[in-house]
Order: structure tokens, then sequence, then C-alpha cells
């Protein structure tokens, strides 16, 4: 095995983009995934898996020599195929996402000094501009869909946004340096249109990552492009005729501004089969119900007269003791029903997800208490806590680098990026019963836990705490006079 620098020395650009493209682990197959995540995509839609529904137009016969012809058939469009696709993996995934990332995660750090201090106010400054919050799902969700993802940070130019930092801590360095560049973040993944080489060396250690990417111009022209972001440089070779590379540079950070998550499977690989099945149950179900639903009408001997079209009393007159009856669907709807419903809450145990639609939670009865919900949800926080194990991982690999960068980036932060101490953790979506905290608190201590204020800002019902806090206070002291003057019997 090569290693990195190696690659990088080879004299055919050729060889060591194919190099770099030689992966540890098995790249995803990002056709089948779409198929899979996409409903419109699903097999279902296919009219070769599902043909579409026929009637018959002419009878079999023979033509005036004797020679067959076969019966036609057209597409019957009174009563086309059903085919009603269902985004279970969509589901199942995006309520993950939100359980896992739903909650920002957990920042613990103590600052020796004011400069740390400044420094964790502008990673918490860089991560509000980059919109992390709503990035953290799209992460999570392309690692649960697509298997892998990756972020990478770059800078541009923009004074402004040191001007406002700088403005809010300038007492810590007395504004001696302005930087000019601000740090951004893009999000890679295979339904992006990114094709992801990490590169590990002998011993498992991250080293470098490559991107393939294909740009269209104004003119329809496609232009294939293939990048390589290393510890220190970045590589972009454009392809032409063959491999050529266009440009190289030190991006200027003592971390290799990528991060990368892979998982070996989707979250919804094992309820495939669960998914088509359950298709093709409700596909099948809406075409009985089109072509059985109303009636046929069987009448038995011969017809006398014209039926009555209207009137309360409209009569049929048959004679040669024929009779008149509706022929009904044998209905199997029940063992129908009882499948889909097996197989639906089934996708969701394997993957520990929550059923929260409205009709699950009827199930439930009385709203549980917060405890309650914590061992309804056992499995699904359990799950979680699996995530959290590579994203957890993820975003503390990001916020290290942010401390890097930010001290390669500002002079006056270099120090306090090499001495400050960030932890993170995930912090998933619970649903809590603080009345029953609050009450716990308070049997356990014998007295409130809590001030006023806190009690009318936990409350959330008005803008002005203080406002509410002072007129609350006015009406008991106005009630307790009363009580004083109003006598007693």
């Amino acid at each position: 095995m090569k290693t990195l620098e190696e690659i990088l020395a080879l004299d055919n650009e050729a060889d060591k983009i194919y190099c770099l493209k030689q992966r540890r682990t098995k790249a995803p197959d990002v056709h089948k995934l779409q198929k899979e995540w996409n409903p419109d995509l699903h097999e279902v839609m296919d009219s070769n898996e599902r043909p579409d529904a026929v009637e018959k137009v002419s009878e079999e016969g023979y033509d005036k020599n004797g020679r067959p012809i076969p019966a036609e058939y057209r597409k019957d469009k009174v009563n086309p195929t059903n085919r009603i696709p269902l985004p279970l993996e969509q589901d199942i995934v995006n309520i993950h996402t939100a359980w896992t990332v739903g909650n920002d995660p957990k920042v613990e750090c103590e600052p020796n000094d004011d400069a740390e201090k400044g420094l964790l106010k502008v990673i918490h400054s860089v991560c509000r501009k980059n919109k992390m919050r709503y990035n953290n799902k799209r992460i999570v969700r392309s690692w649960l869909s697509e298997q892998e993802v990756a972020e990478y940070w770059y800078v541009v130019e923009d004074k402004t946004f040191w001007s406002k930092i700088l403005a809010k801590v300038k007492g810590i360095f007395g504004g001696k340096i302005t930087p000019s560049k601000k740090l951004r973040c893009a999000i890679w993944s295979p339904f992006r249109g990114d094709k992801l080489y990490p590169y590990f060396d002998e011993t498992g250690d991250y080293k470098a990552l490559s991107r393939e990417y294909t740009v269209t111009d104004t003119d329809g022209t496609e232009t294939t492009y293939f990048m390589t972001i290393t510890d220190s440089m970045v590589y972009r070779w454009k392809h032409t005729s063959g491999w050529v590379l266009e440009k190289e540079f030190k991006h200027g950070f003592s971390k290799n501004p990528t991060i990368y998550s892979y998982r070996e499977q989707t979250l919804c690989h094992n309820i495939v089969p669960i998914r088509k099945r359950l298709e093709s149950l409700i596909s099948n179900f809406a075409d009985c119900i089109d072509r059985h639903f109303f009636p046929y009408l069987i009448l038995e001997g011969e017809l006398k007269g014209i039926p009555q079209r209207s009137g309360k009393n409209r009569v049929i007159k048959i004679t040669n003791g024929g009779k008149v009856y509706y022929l009904n669907w044998d209905q199997a709807s029940e063992a129908v029903r009882l499948e889909m419903d097996t197989l639906w809450s089934r996708a969701y145990q394997l993957t520990n997800t929550p059923q929260l639609s409205l009709e699950a939670l009827k199930g439930l009865g009385d709203v549980p208490s917060g405890k309650a919900f914590q061992f309804l949800f056992m499995g699904t926080n359990l799950a979680i806590d699996n995530h959290a194990e590579v994203i957890g991982e993820h975003i503390q690999r990001r916020y290290n680098f942010l401390v890097a960068a930010i001290g390669d980036l500002n002079a006056d932060y270099y120090t306090a990026s090499r001495t400050i101490d960030i932890e993170t953790s995930i912090q998933p979506f619970t649903v809590d019963d603080i009345a029953e905290k609050i009450r716990n608190a308070s049997d356990a201590c014998g007295k409130p836990i809590a001030s006023l204020r806190t009690g009318v800002m936990m409350a959330g019902l008005v803008n002005d705490v203080d406002d509410e806090v002072k007129q609350i206070e006015e009406e008991a002291q106005a009630a307790q006079m009363n009580d004083l003057i109003e006598p007693t019997y």
C-alpha cells in the first residue's frame, strides 16, 4: 500500500487519481439507495414490475382465410392500475434525525482566561453564521440514508464577520489584528452528486478526502473535477481528454478541513422487503376496490319489457322462472388489514423508531408521564446512543478543527486555541415531564426549588417576564391587604 506522499509524488496524474480512488470501505450503490429513498422510483411505480391494467376490445377469431386472429387489448383508462408508493424510509430516517440532533449538541467548556472566553464566543458565532443546527440535520440524514457524508470548511473574504466579533471582545486584545477571512461550510454526499474517496493510512488514521463531481455550464457542457484535501494542501484535477492538475494550494489550516462519516448499511436496509410488500398490498387492494366495489346485477331468465328508470317502486320483470340478484365481492379485507398493520409496525420495530402518528398515540390513552415516555422510547434512545458513536465523534472533530482554524486565521487567538478544552456530546430529543421533575425535586427538599421569575419564564405565556412578575407580586399584596381588612366570621 502506497503512502499518501508516495501517491501524490507519482508522475502520471491518472495514476495518482487511480490510487486515491482505492477505498478500504465499500462505496455506496447510489442508484440503489436513490430508488429506496425516493418513492417515485420504487418498484411499484415501474410498469415492468407492475404492468398496466388492460381491457379486451375484441375476441379471438378467424379471418376469411381461416387463420386465427388473436384477441385485441388496450390500456384500461377507466380502471387504471393503482401504484401507491410509501415514503417509509424517509419517515423513519427523518424521525431518527430529529431524535439525534433535534437539540443542539451540548458544548462543555470552562475557559481559563479572557482569551479562551473570546475564542469560545467566536466558535459559537461561526456555528450560527453557518447554520450548523440545520447542517447537523443534513449530515445525519445523509449518513443514515446515503451511508456516507462529509463537511468541508474553507475561507472566503469577509471583513464584516471579524469586525462584529472584535466589537464584542475588543477589550481582550485591543483590536490589534483585523483578519479578513471568514469560515464557510459545505456538505458533500452521494445524493448531492459527490463521489467520496476517504484515504486512511495503514494504522487506520484519516489522512485525506477526495471528491469527484461534475459541473454543468450554462450551455449544457459537463466537466468532471477531482479534488483531494490533505492536512495541508488542496489539489484539483480537471478531466478533458485526460486528467490535468488544474490547481494546488495550501488551505492554511493546521488540521484537515474535512470531516467524514461512514456506515456499512443504511438505517432502513433491513426493512426494504417489508416496504415493497406493503406497497404491493395497498396497490392490489386499491385495484380490487376499483373493480369490485360496485356489485354486478345478475338477471337469470328472460327480461320482459324495459325496466323502469324512475319512481320509488321500480320493477324488473323476468319470465321462465328467472331471478335477479347482485354479485358481491367476497372481501378478505380484514386479512389484508391485519397483514398491513403487522408489517407497518414491524418496520418501525426493526429500526427502533417511534410511531408518532395521531392514531398510534391514541392507543396510549391518557398522556403518560415523562418517566413512562422514557420507557416507551427506550429502544429509540438506545438506537440514538448507537448513532452518537459516529455523529458524536463527527461533531467533536468539527469543534477540534474550528478551534485550530480560528487560531490559524487570527494570531490573537493562537495561544488560546492550543490551551482551550472543549467537549461535545449529543443531546437526544426527549419528552420531559417538567411538572413531574419539579414535583419530585420539591418533595425531595421540602421547599420550592425555583423562583417566581423562573416559573413565569418556564410557562412561556408572556414576553415581558419582569413586568409579569411585578404584576403578580402587586396582586398578591393586594389580596393580602384584603384578607387583613375584611372581617372573618
